[in-house]
């Protein structure tokens, strides 16, 4: 009979079965399932969380639209919608009348919603330090590259001019 345990260590000694997209997938679901983990606390999923903090960061907070935030999130409407609904039900955010678009409302977090969001913004900020860190000075290029893979324009850094 062959002991399971031991196959098992053979095969966790050997490479990981596919090439850097299957290793994305593997990072990602790590990275997704520690978020999970540190967020439940605060019973906020990590799309909860993210589109929070989109939106407390975004600088004419007043008038965002549920359009905008998903935009700004890269969280499709459907997905923003659903979790918008869920964050009023909680009272973490409002919808008010829009002041120049009818058919709009505009998403405000509560204050409810900011001191969560400020409890929980240093715990994924850690994780996020230790998660990364792992990659030591190559970080910034690691984020740069997702960024290309997952479609966005590198933003482009202009020297700045030197008085002669």
């Amino acid at each position: 009979m062959i002991d399971r345990s031991e196959t098992i260590d053979d095969l966790e000694k050997l490479p990981k079965a596919g090439g850097p997209g299957a290793a994305l997938w593997r990072a990602s679901n790590r990275w997704q399932r520690l978020q999970r983990d540190l967020l439940e606390p605060f019973r906020l999923t990590p799309v909860q969380y993210l589109l929070l903090s989109g939106l407390d960061g975004m600088p004419d907070r007043k008038q965002l639209t549920q359009a905008d935030l998903a935009v700004h999130c890269g969280v499709d409407g459907m997905t923003t919608s659903q979790q918008i609904r869920e964050m009023e039900q909680k009272k973490l955010v409002r919808r008010d009348p829009h002041a120049h678009d009818r058919r709009a409302v505009a998403i405000a977090p509560t204050r409810q919603g900011r001191q969560l969001l400020n409890r929980a913004t240093p715990v994924i900020a850690e994780a996020e330090k230790a998660f990364f860190g792992a990659l030591g000075p190559d970080a910034g290029a690691f984020a740069v590259a997702l960024g290309l893979l997952a479609g966005e324009k590198p933003r482009r850094r202009v020297p700045a001019a030197h008085a002669n």
